[in-house]
């Protein structure tokens, strides 16, 4: 097993497995398992094929980048403004989502013993978080691997206690109305190519490793956002909410609601961990700002847009998932298309067929097209 492989596991299932699996439950509830279903099929495969496609990127590419620096070389400076910009849309809006969330997780876990705001609790964890991104990539390491941990030890303890609640009842089969409404968050729930430039340098960019990693980060973490998923669903059915938890403390006792809140508070500090490394590492590597310049602005404008009052959950990760996501995803097509003339595909043993990659690229567009009418015009 190659040094530093868990870690490098770890961390990719620590940024995949995140906020926007909270907003799932809300979305499943309103448009049905069926639709759920589809998306997971469709979405799983294309997810590990875009991980796969990102990690052959910087295998075969001299130095280290992120996605806007990669653009840059193949698709030229247009491809690299593109990317930029749709990274730091999806990532900031994830971050702010990942701030919001861990105040309210926070206050319902300590609140009742110490008291305090929800304002207060995600200001103490934003500082510690901000402090361990500052600290760089050992520490994230060692960080994510403990997190990840107990982050599967809570989830397999949240299945098992909340079981025995599950109530088919509570599962609708469709709603044709809201059929696409989980399209943009599960996207944004599946996606793991933020953490590839770090699993790449924990790995030393090892071919074998780097898709090893790949197809365990990509699988165990769509299995436990599935699990996860189903089981609050199962739990509370129309009252569902649009962060899961504040759902199942209405039909659960006080003991797993812990849990849950645990588990809640883990996902969003590991997460926070990986995407807010991305964001520092675009600016340093890609655009030559100053390293403590580039912490600054990675951690700091999200916290920002907290205090100006952006707090809508569903609307962040499913834009950021289908316009941020879907803009990235083509990008990658775009450059694997490269690779293929060139005959650089060291990760891949079959190659996705060109039929296949223009299909991909009119459903990202499609998806792009659905979400800004849903959110901007209905």
């Amino acid at each position: 097993m190659p040094k530093n492989y868990f870690k490098a596991v770890a961390v990719m299932v620590g940024y995949i497995i995140g906020v926007g699996m909270f907003g799932l439950p809300f979305l499943v509830s309103q448009a049905g398992i069926l639709s759920f279903a589809v998306f997971v099929v469709i979405f799983g495969p294309v997810q590990h094929l875009l991980h796969l496609i990102y990690a052959n990127i910087i295998v075969v590419t001299k130095g280290y980048h992120r996605m806007p620096g990669y653009a840059g070389k193949y698709l030229g400076h247009k491809g690299k403004i593109i990317v930029f910009v749709a990274k730091l849309i999806g990532n900031y809006g994830a971050l702010l989502a990942y701030i919001i969330i861990t105040g309210i997780f926070l206050h319902q876990l300590l609140g009742p013993i110490f008291g305090g705001s929800e304002f207060m609790y995600a200001t103490i964890l934003f500082l510690i978080e901000a402090l361990v991104i500052y600290f760089g990539i050992g520490m994230i390491a060692r960080a994510e691997l403990i997190m990840t941990i107990l982050l599967l030890l809570v989830v397999g303890i949240i299945g098992w206690k909340g079981w025995g609640i599950v109530d088919l009842a509570n599962y609708s089969l469709v709603n044709w109305h809201y059929f696409l409404l989980p399209y943009g968050a599960i996207l944004f729930s599946f996606d793991g190519n933020g953490s590839l430039p770090l699993v790449a340098k924990l790995l030393n960019k090892n071919p074998k490793a780097m898709k090893s990693v790949v197809r365990v980060g990509t699988v165990l973490s769509i299995v436990v956002i599935t699990g996860f998923t189903l089981i609050i669903v199962g739990m509370s059915g129309a009252q569902a909410t649009p962060d899961a938890l504040t759902g199942i403390s209405q039909v659960i006792g006080n003991g797993i609601v812990l849990f849950a809140l645990i588990f809640g508070i883990l996902t969003m500090v590991t997460s926070f961990f990986g995407v807010a490394e991305s964001v520092r590492e675009t600016l340093w590597w890609d655009f030559n700002v100053n390293k403590k310049l580039a912490w600054a602005l990675a951690v700091f404008v999200p916290y920002l847009l907290y205090l100006s009052g952006f707090k809508n959950l569903i609307e962040v990760i499913s834009l950021a998932g289908a316009v941020a996501g879907g803009l990235c995803a083509i990008i990658l097509i775009l450059i694997f298309k490269r690779l293929q003339k060139k005959n650089e595909l060291v990760l891949f043993k079959y190659q996705p067929s060109q039929t296949l990659n223009s299909i991909l690229i009119a459903m990202f567009i499609c998806g792009i097209f659905y979400e800004m009418y849903y959110f901007f015009i209905r």
